[in-house]
C-alpha cells in the first residue's frame, strides 16, 4: 500500500558540499516519508556504502527507502524497495528475487509502459516530465497537467507527478488525478532543504485529494 504523498529523489551532487546523508535526516525530521536514493554513478560497493545509514535512518523515522534500479543493495539494506527506470527489467523479474513485501515503483513517460507496469505488478509509478525542468533535461518537451489527466484515466495505480514540480502546482496535479508528486531539485539543496520539504508537505496537506 502507498500512504505517502512526497516523494523525494536524491542527488548527492545538488547537495554538496553538504552530505547526502545530512539532508535526508533533515528532511526526514520535518516529515517526509518516501525517499528514492538515485545515485546512478555509483558500483554496488559505494552505493551499500552511501545507502546503509541512509536506510538505517528511514526505519527509525518509519520512512520507505526505495533504490533506484539496483535491487541487491536494496535487499543487502533492507529498503523498502526499488525504483525501476522506464526501459528496466520487469517488476515480476525483481519480485521474484525478493521478498512479497518489496515495493515497486516504475518511471514511465507514456501511457503505454504505464500500462505495462500495472500489468507486471508495479505499486506505482512517476510520470514525467509535467512541466518543464532543469534536472532531466534529455527527456523532452513537457508534457502537461491535462496528458497527466489522460494518462491517470487509463491506468489503476498510483500515479505521482514529477518534472518541475513547485509547492504551488501541486494543487493541479492533485485535481488531475495524481495520488502525490516526487520532487529532487526542488528539495536538493545544501542549503533549507528542510524548509522546502516542508513547503511542498505544507502545500499537500492544502490541497487533500
Amino acid at each position: 500500500m502507498i500512504d505517502f504523498q512526497l516523494y523525494v529523489i536524491t542527488n548527492r551532487h545538488l547537495c554538496a558540499p553538504k552530505s547526502l546523508l545530512t539532508v535526508v535526516s533533515e528532511i526526514l525530521d520535518v516529515g517526509v516519508k518516501a525517499i528514492q536514493l538515485r545515485e546512478k554513478d555509483l558500483d554496488d560497493v559505494a552505493l551499500f556504502k552511501l545507502a546503509k545509514p541512509i536506510s538505517d535512518l528511514c526505519q527509525t523515522h518509519n520512512a520507505y527507502l526505495f533504490i533506484n534500479t539496483n535491487t541487491k543493495v536494496a535487499i543487502d539494506i533492507g529498503a523498502a524497495g526499488i525504483h525501476l527506470p522506464d526501459s528496466g527489467v520487469s517488476v515480476d523479474y525483481v519480485k521474484a528475487q525478493s521478498e512479497s513485501n518489496f515495493l515497486i515503483g516504475c518511471s514511465i513517460h507514456g501511457v503505454d509502459a504505464a500500462k505495462k507496469r500495472e500489468v507486471e505488478g508495479a505499486d506505482f509509478v512517476t510520470y514525467s516530465p509535467i512541466y518543464p525542468t532543469e534536472s532531466k533535461p534529455g527527456y523532452g518537451l513537457a508534457i502537461g497537467v491535462k496528458n497527466l489527466e489522460e494518462l491517470i484515466k487509463q491506468v489503476n495505480l498510483p500515479v505521482f507527478a514529477l518534472g518541475g514540480i513547485t509547492p504551488a502546482r501541486i494543487g493541479e496535479c492533485l485535481r488531475a488525478g495524481a495520488s502525490g508528486i516526487a520532487v529532487m531539485s526542488g528539495v536538493m539543496s545544501p542549503t533549507g532543504s528542510e524548509k522546502r520539504a516542508k513547503e511542498y508537505l505544507s502545500a499537500l496537506c492544502d490541497n487533500p485529494i
